[in-house]
């Protein structure tokens, strides 16, 4: 087996595996990681792929995301390479970092990693009851205060990220108080993320509120239980190599969707 860099050669056959995952991916989103700072690795087997992740440089972060291994080929030990692989990579980073289902946290602990942080899978419960909520958000521009934002509250600098993301969707700001909250009103897999306020309440609105604009099924992860216009799908871990990230819970309500995988 050999584990390669991608190339767009091979990005329609990784958009056949991930369907089968339902992850909902397009060649246009391998694209977009190469642009965001990722590079999505392959792991092949005689020249047939048999797997998959994406690695991003945060500077003194490292993230792992999207890694899979076609069913057939699971149980063998692939996983664990191209983790190994991933680690290789990012050797040296202060943190190396990802999201797992609660399905597969198992085989990340087993690989050294550590649980820091439960967060949520959510999407909202009645759509038609709360279409109001949307009065108290107001479109604006991503700005540099919103940036240093985001690497205050999450631990890491990923500004090509987010203004990525801003360019993809639209970013939504609290009438009369501070925070963002970027939307991403995609026709498949609608998400929103990143949202932060300065107060909870207000970032709450303001999650329900770009909830609502994103769009039917649009999905979020958050860090809080029990908001109740939510309904909570599945729990979500972060876990870490090397030093704990930061994070401010008092200001961030859910992370960028991009990162789970």
């Amino acid at each position: 087996m050999e584990i390669r860099e991608a190339e767009p050669k091979d990005f329609p056959e990784l958009v056949l595996m991930t369907e089968k995952e339902g992850w909902n991916y397009t060649e246009d989103d391998f694209h977009w990681f190469s642009l965001v700072g990722g590079k999505t690795l392959v792991a092949a087997n005689q020249g047939e792929m048999i797997g998959m992740v994406t690695v991003f440089d945060y500077g003194d972060t490292g993230w792992i995301s999207n890694l899979l291994v076609r069913p057939k080929e699971r149980g063998h030990g692939i996983g664990g390479e191209i983790l190994s692989e991933c680690k290789r990579l990012l050797k040296g980073k202060k943190t190396v970092a990802l999201f797992s289902y609660e399905r597969s946290t198992g085989f990340y602990e087993a690989n050294e990693f550590k649980i820091d942080i439960e967060a949520y899978l959510v999407s909202l419960k009645d759509r038609d009851r709360i279409q109001g909520r949307t009065g108290s958000v107001i479109g604006t521009e991503l700005d540099e205060s919103m940036i240093r934002m985001d690497q205050e509250c999450f631990g890491y600098e990923r500004r090509k990220v987010i203004k990525e993301l801003a360019k993809r969707g639209m970013v939504l700001k609290p009438e009369g108080g501070d925070g963002f909250a970027i939307v991403r009103r995609d026709p498949v897999e609608p998400s929103v993320g990143p949202v932060i306020s300065g107060k909870t309440g207000t970032g709450n609105e303001l999650l329900i509120g770009a909830l609502v604009l994103a769009g039917p099924n649009a999905k979020a992860v958050v860090l809080e239980e029990g908001i109740k216009p939510l309904k909570y799908e599945e729990r979500i871990s972060r876990l870490y190599l090397g030093a704990p990230l930061k994070i401010d819970r008092c200001r961030a309500v859910a992370f960028a969707g991009l990162e789970l995988g």
